[in-house]
């Protein structure tokens, strides 16, 4: 029974329209290889929503295929993903891949939180690889669950703007150091940078800022990441370099991370900072080498208009040489430099040396003082340990000048009138001041000022008196009333007198002032104040000899109260400085109280800092108490300050000497010691010596001087044993240490000398086994090289076993057997 072709063809086209209507979402990329196979759509809660209205916030699950190795090729994660312009507003966008292993590539698009805006059903993205522009292919959807939103009588309002969402928030960590990083060292660190929030973060860069102490290795301070998505870190891996000199171990790198994001509304660019902390060793710096200033003696002052010539020095007193030093010279008031400048130069100055100038200069004709001064000003530079630093050293060398006074400044001599017995409390007299000009030219217009002691009360109108103009010889006088205050305390009281007055020096009128003090016996009232209690150190002790830097010792000291009264509330405070610090202990003690004249010791644990400096280092004990002078009580205080000589400790490594495997009779061998002076101090007047008989040397005793700290050697010792049998040797090492003692190392060396056996000529063709000549032809042979080496010396070795029938037999048959 045969078909209707037209009721076959309705059917097929009755099917077509049938499919289009269930898939209306089935949608392909223009020209790509995407295509979306269907979508899903749930409300906020996770169920599937078969009704979404205007406002209606859903989560849309749309999923693609990629036919081809474009776009979709690879990990789904590297897409990016954008959602245009639709229906829909707002949400996140997600990707994962739903397909299996070897199956065609599918993955599932989920946008979360959209809100519908009630115009339209589509919903479109825009889906490429970043940086490929040609990869980008935009997908439409129509979603048939939304309905359109119709206002009855009304326009439709136009959908809000969505809020922009905020920056997302970072965070910015390293991995662990196990220690600070010290000067010069390297460390590698990888910063991790979290995403906190839902956005993803596209495009980072981050820009490190290192500290002045920090450097980053590689030159580049900016390091791109990867993308960065929701809840994810991204790490970036670099490596620091401490400088030569970190003056604080406060360093740190500076961080900033940009990235792009979507913001709700569009794609916008953020930012963040932050700062890591760097733990770190600070290296002590080398301190500025000081500079002596000195000049050449001059055999008398300089007069006025007399022209002179001093050789000024700069000696380096430092440990570090003064690079590229410039002197500049400024001369007094009253003296003229005549050289053509000012500024010398002096060029390197190396520790201990020193570096000189010639200056000329002239006194002025009008010089009227007799302190005239050279001042100078050294700028250089020197290594503090790590960098070239510069300084400046400012000093004043002297002058002795002869000022220009023709006439000489008036003498002028105060007494007083006869006191008839002392000044008891309340009573008043009379006092007369004569004035007596002594010099050789008159006194003009002198006014006195008279001040008197706290006992003495002045009953005249005012203190200040103008007297008459005094010629040379004469005298003019000032007659004071004074009386006895109620109480007097002391017996001696005095009226201080201060005259000013005008003279003429030959030239012009000068100023001039002449002070003095007249004594008065006075009363005294009532018993007077007790003298004050000190308290002293009769002596104090730090255990057996100097102490060394970083060892601990007891510091003991007696104190004693010297005064008539006895103290209260006595504390005592220990202070070791920059060299020395309390061991476990307080540096505060109390004693509730101490008599007159007696005395307690005090043993306080102390510990030496490893950095001190050699020498003389002091440690302050201070004294704080109180005592009660009649009803009143007072407090007093005494600092003394004890000597604790300190010095760095010995720390010259010196190795044993490593033995010659065999010592013969008569012949010379060399045994060496290494050496390296660990410690911070030189190492002075080292010798060497070799202990013990049997051997001949050039020298018995070297003196090598002295070792510098850091530094390193060897000391050799050529000896030549003078008969075969054991030999026992003693290398001796002596030296003195920062504290001048003397120090000896004894290193024993054991060797088993042998009998010198002189060599004989061995005879021709001796060693050699008759007819079994070695096969020198092979080993000279061309290229065959290794190979034909080792396969003459196996047959060499078989043919010593054989019996030979000819001279040369075994050589014929391993070449015939050679042969193909």
């Amino acid at each position: 029974m045969k078909r209707n072709p037209f009721r076959r063809g309705g059917a097929l086209l009755l099917l077509l329209a049938l499919l289009l209507g269930v898939l209306p979402a089935a949608a392909a990329a223009e020209g790509g290889t995407l295509y979306v196979t269907g979508y899903t759509v749930q409300d906020s809660a996770g169920r599937t929503a078969a009704r979404v209205t205007k406002g209606d916030t859903v989560n849309i699950a749309v999923t693609v295929k990629d036919t081809g190795d474009g776009t979709g090729a690879g990990d789904p994660a590297a897409l990016d993903i954008t959602k245009l312009e639709d229906s829909f507003t707002g949400g996140s966008v997600n990707v994962r891949r739903v397909s299996e292993d070897g199956a065609p590539l599918r993955y599932e698009i989920l946008l979360t939180g959209v809100t519908y805006k009630g115009v339209g059903q589509s919903l479109r993205l825009q889906v490429g690889t970043a940086g490929q522009a040609d990869s980008y292919q935009t997908m439409e959807v129509t979603v048939t669950e939304a309905v359109v939103y119709e206002a009855p009588e009304r326009v439709p309002d136009i959908p809000s703007t969505p809020d922009a969402a905020p920056v997302p928030l970072v965070t910015v960590s390293r991995n662990e150091l196990k220690q600070p990083i010290q000067a010069g060292q390297e460390a590698e660190l990888t910063i991790t940078f979290r995403n906190l929030s839902n956005a993803r973060l596209k495009s980072p860069v981050a820009v490190f800022t290192p500290t002045e102490g920090l450097e980053i290795l590689g030159g580049s301070n900016s390091f791109p990441l990867d993308e960065i998505a929701g809840k994810k870190s991204a790490t970036v891996k670099l490596r620091i370099k401490a400088a030569s000199v970190i003056q604080s171990p406060a360093q740190s790198l500076g961080v900033e991370l940009r990235f792009n994001y979507h913001n709700n509304i569009s794609l916008v660019q953020g930012s963040i900072t932050d700062k890591i902390s760097i733990p770190a060793l600070g290296r002590e710096s080398v301190p500025q080498p000081p500079v002596l200033v000195t000049r050449s003696p001059l055999e008398k002052p300089v007069a006025p208009g007399e022209t002179r010539e001093v050789t000024i020095s700069f000696q380096n007193s430092g440990t570090t040489k003064l690079v590229g030093a410039v002197a500049s010279v400024t001369a007094s008031e009253s003296l003229m430099l005549l050289n053509d400048t000012t500024t010398f130069l002096l060029g390197d100055i190396a520790p201990g040396k020193t570096g000189s100038i010639t200056v000329r200069f002239q006194a002025a004709r009008d010089m009227n003082s007799a302190n005239q001064s050279l001042s100078t000003e050294l700028k250089f530079g020197y290594d503090n340990g790590g960098m070239l630093t510069q300084a400046t050293a400012s000093d004043k060398v002297g002058i002795p000048a002869v000022p220009r006074e023709s006439v000489a400044q008036p003498l002028v001599i105060l007494t007083r009138s006869a006191a008839p017995k002392p000044l008891a409390a309340g009573e008043s007299r009379s006092v007369e001041l004569s004035f007596r000009n002594a010099g050789t030219t008159k006194v003009v217009s002198p006014m006195v000022t008279v001040t008197p002691s706290d006992a003495i009360l002045l009953l005249n109108d005012a203190s200040s008196f103008l007297l008459p103009d005094l010629e040379p010889g004469k005298s003019a006088s000032l007659t004071l009333r004074i009386q006895g205050a109620a109480e007097i305390s002391s017996a001696n009281q005095s009226l201080s007198t201060e005259l000013k007055y005008s003279y003429h020096n030959g030239e012009t009128m000068a100023q001039a002032t002449a002070s003095d003090r007249i004594n008065l016996t006075a009363v005294p009232t009532g018993k007077g104040d007790s003298p004050q209690p000190n308290v002293v150190i009769r002596s104090f002790s730090y255990g057996e000899g100097s102490v060394a830097s970083g060892s601990s010792f007891p510091l003991s000291f007696t104190f004693e109260n010297t005064g008539r009264l006895g103290i209260e509330n006595l504390v005592i405070t220990v202070e070791g400085g920059e060299s020395f610090a309390m061991n476990g202990s307080t540096n505060t003690f109390y004693y509730p109280a101490l008599g007159a004249g007696e005395s307690q010791t005090r043993e306080v644990p102390m510990r030496a800092v490893p950095t001190g400096k050699s020498g003389a280092q002091s440690v302050s004990i201070g004294f704080k108490y109180e005592y009660v002078d009649g009803a009143k009580r007072a407090q007093a205080t005494s600092d003394i300050k004890v000597s604790i000589p300190l010095y760095q400790p010995d720390r010259l490594q010196i190795n044993a000497p490593t033995l010659p495997e065999t010592a013969t009779e008569g012949e010379e061998l060399e045994l060496t010691l290494a050496y390296v002076n660990k410690g911070k101090d030189d190492i002075a007047n080292v010798e060497a010596t070799v202990v013990g008989e049997g051997v001949t040397t050039p020298a018995r005793t070297q003196y090598l001087g002295n070792l510098s700290a850091g530094s390193s050697g060897a000391i050799g010792f050529a000896v030549t044993p003078e008969k075969a049998g054991p030999l026992s040797l003693v290398l001796r090492v002596t030296y003195e240490n920062a504290d001048q003692q003397l120090q000896t190392r004894e290193f024993p060396v054991e060797l088993q000398v042998e009998e010198f056996v002189p060599s004989e000529d061995p005879a021709p063709g001796a060693g050699e086994e008759e007819g079994q000549p070695f096969p020198w032809p092979l080993v000279l042979g061309g290229s065959g090289g290794g190979l034909v080496l080792l396969l003459a010396l196996l047959r060499w070795k078989k043919g010593r076993a054989k019996p030979q029938t000819e001279e040369g037999g075994d050589w014929t048959s391993w070449e015939e057997e050679s042969e193909p």
